[in-house]
């Protein structure tokens, strides 16, 4: 389990907790989804990339069909590819969003346990 999912997994069960205020956790998320939503588009551009000609003369020239290949794998469809830098991406983005939601609705749900004490033992 990783840091991040370990966070995620104490903000679940009420063992994290920051002071901020709901309304910080919501442009946390909304920012995180503005981010996923960036990561995607240049996702789909570089898979996008990898399947056109790319102006190197590869009807004609070998050599430049060999270099648009080259530049075509580094777009898209091999480990070290820009397409899998930006997946990878996403899914850390994807999993500080899950961090953020937790630790919002744990703040939510101790301040309503916490007012709801109140109000048994308060005035």
């Amino acid at each position: 389990m990783t840091g991040l999912q370990q966070a995620i997994e104490n903000a679940r069960a009420g063992r994290l907790t920051l002071s901020l205020n709901t309304d910080e956790f919501d442009k946390l998320i909304t920012a995180c989804d503005v981010y996923i939503e960036a990561l995607r588009d240049l996702q789909y551009d570089a898979v996008n990339l990898s399947v056109h000609p790319l102006g190197f003369s590869e009807d004609h020239l070998g050599s430049g069909k060999q270099l648009a290949q080259l530049f075509q794998r580094k777009a898209a469809g091999e480990p070290n590819s820009a397409e899998s830098t930006f997946l990878s991406h996403i899914e850390q983005a994807e999993e500080m969003k899950a961090l953020f939601i937790a630790v919002r609705s744990s703040i939510v749900q101790t301040d309503a346990s916490n007012a709801n004490n109140f109000g048994q033992h308060g005035r």
